[in-house]
């Protein structure tokens, strides 16, 4: 059936155009919500005498949009969860998951808005679209590492500490290396100033 938009519907049309949908979803969803209306003569009247205020509707809603995008581009969440040795999850990310971390971060978006097919299943980054306004989408990153148990922590807080030993004698055994060379440097030009120095005197004692 052809419908009227009175306001503006995600994945269908900015208020004030004219679209095609199913009759069902008219009267279960739009025409409840006051989204839209039959395309009769009588309501495409109403919109045109609406239409300045629709259009001022329409242009504070975009921009609104926009900047809540601008917000949005290049944020990264960071989900840690349990997993197998394959990368699979012990559970998934979800869109209700992601809506509360940006909230975290105070950035309200309807969950209805994050465009994802399915729920996040295993470890990686993976880019996720957000569909803020028809033609205004912002592209966030999701980044799923595995959570470790409190002794695996604690075996890489080990594994630190050793590598720490390890380069600290190394640095150490380093510093003594050089300061050897360095003392037999200076042996070795006391010795050859004292050979230097006899030479000198036997040259003295020779007779002319």
């Amino acid at each position: 059936m052809r419908i009227v938009l009175f306001k503006s519907v995600d994945n269908l049309g900015s208020a004030g155009d004219v679209v095609d949908v199913k009759r069902g979803y008219y009267r279960n969803f739009l025409g409840p919500r006051g989204f839209a209306r039959e395309a009769t003569r009588a309501n495409l009247a109403l919109m045109e005498s609406q239409k300045n205020k629709i259009q001022a509707m329409v242009q504070r809603e975009r921009l609104a949009a926009g900047e809540a995008a601008e917000a949005l581009q290049g944020v990264v969440l960071e989900f840690e969860l349990r997993s197998n040795d394959k990368g699979q999850l012990f559970g998934s990310v979800t869109s209700m998951d992601i809506a509360k971390s940006l909230a975290d971060k105070g950035l309200a978006i309807d969950r209805r808005k994050i465009e994802m097919p399915e729920a996040i299943k295993l470890l990686g980054t993976y880019p996720v679209r957000i569909r803020l306004y028809p033609e205004v989408f912002a592209e966030i990153s999701i980044t799923v590492k595995r959570l470790l148990t409190p002794e695996e922590i604690e075996h890489m807080k080990a594994e630190e500490e050793r590598r720490e030993r390890e380069r600290a004698i190394a640095q150490s055994g380093s510093a003594d290396h050089a300061e050897t060379e360095e003392g037999e440097g200076g042996e070795a030009e006391e010795v050859l100033a004292e050979a230097g120095g006899e030479a000198s005197e036997e040259t003295a004692d020779l007779p002319e």
